[in-house]
């Protein structure tokens, strides 16, 4: 079975599109068209992040319009226009991931707006449905008239490149202190995921602690979240680091503590919420505290791995007082929750 895949991920970074590629790989002979700098196998063809939107979709229509097919995966909202289009040529199965949830009434932009409609138009079209969670396949089926979805959740596992061992501990090794507990955010300065709140009550947070912000960052965030360090005289207690491969992201989480699953709740797609970073912290052992979103919300109380507090400090001190209990939780959680049968 011969199925193109196309997404506008970026490989490097992606970790649901690592994934998914997996199980196309397992399903058939794949060529896949995606952002990134590094190939994951043959017949995946790489964009640079300074080919644009239009760009792509003449260049895949170019090149995989070349190739036959028996699947077409259009892997996300901006995937759809370039998937569809090929469909046209090949009539082949087309299989659609719905990995957000957003509707065109909530965005100003007229880009925005068009790529909702023609997701839209992609999920009445598709012979296969797919999309991250539970509360997000209840709401396509209820309000925008499809099948209902199968779902795939986020469910993943940061991996280790050997080679590049030596540079993450030369990268991070250096803000390793004694007898702290290291508390994890892979969402570097937002605003908008609350990490301000999270800094705003760290001298609240008992004990002597350290909070990791790693991510790329506006400078707007990173001098809000700067100015509350200063505030707080939090200095020696927050660490702001750039985006990190997944060497580095796995270094650093193995060697810390509580890892930070943050959302905010103004739009359908951040309020239900389909994590995967929560899985990138369980599977390294980690408890996590999170936001009160109802997916996260509903996994910490289900199988007791963290705790829910949008302050975040009652949360953590919680953990922190039990850690024990709570990574005796997590250890049960991946012995009952094997990675591979997602």
């Amino acid at each position: 079975m011969k199925i193109l895949f196309i997404s506008c991920g970026n490989a490097d970074y992606d970790g649901r599109l690592r994934e998914l590629l997996k199980v196309c790989n397992d399903l058939g002979d794949v060529s896949c068209y995606s952002y990134g700098s590094k190939e994951l196998f043959p017949g995946h063809h790489l964009f640079g992040s300074d080919v644009s939107y239009i760009q792509f979709i003449k260049n895949v229509l170019k090149d995989a319009g070349k190739e036959d097919a028996d699947v077409i995966f259009a892997d996300n909202r901006r995937a759809t226009i370039p998937a569809m289009l090929l469909n046209r040529r090949k009539k082949a199965i087309l299989v659609q991931d719905c990995r957000e949830l957003y509707d065109a009434a909530q965005f100003k932009e007229l880009f925005n707006k068009i790529g909702c409609v023609a997701e839209k138009r992609c999920a009445k079209k598709a012979d296969i449905l797919i999309c991250a969670n539970t509360f997000r396949a209840d709401y396509m089926e209820k309000h925008w008239g499809t099948k209902r979805p199968i779902v795939f959740e986020n469910v993943r596992k940061l991996e280790y490149d050997e080679n590049a061992m030596d540079k993450a501990a030369e990268l991070i090794d250096p803000y390793l202190g004694d007898d702290e507990i290291r508390i994890v955010s892979t969402y570097g300065c937002s605003v908008d995921r609350t990490n301000d709140v999270l800094v705003r009550n760290i001298n609240k947070i008992e004990g002597k602690v350290k909070v990791f912000l790693v991510g790329n960052s506006g400078k707007e965030d990173e001098d809000t979240i700067r100015r509350i360090v200063k505030e707080q005289n939090a200095g020696d207690k927050v660490v702001i680091l750039r985006q990190m491969n997944q060497t580095e992201l796995k270094y650093l989480i193995s060697r810390s503590h509580i890892g930070v699953v943050n959302y905010n709740q103004k739009d359908l797609n951040n309020k239900y919420c389909a994590s995967g970073k929560i899985y990138e912290f369980i599977y390294e052992g980690l408890p996590v505290i999170t936001t009160t979103n109802p997916p996260l919300k509903k996994m910490c109380e289900d199988f007791g791995i963290g705790e829910s507090d949008d302050e975040y400090y009652k949360g953590i001190n919680k953990i922190i007082g039990s850690y024990d209990h709570y990574k005796e939780n997590v250890g049960k959680f991946i012995e009952t929750h094997d990675f591979e049968d997602n």
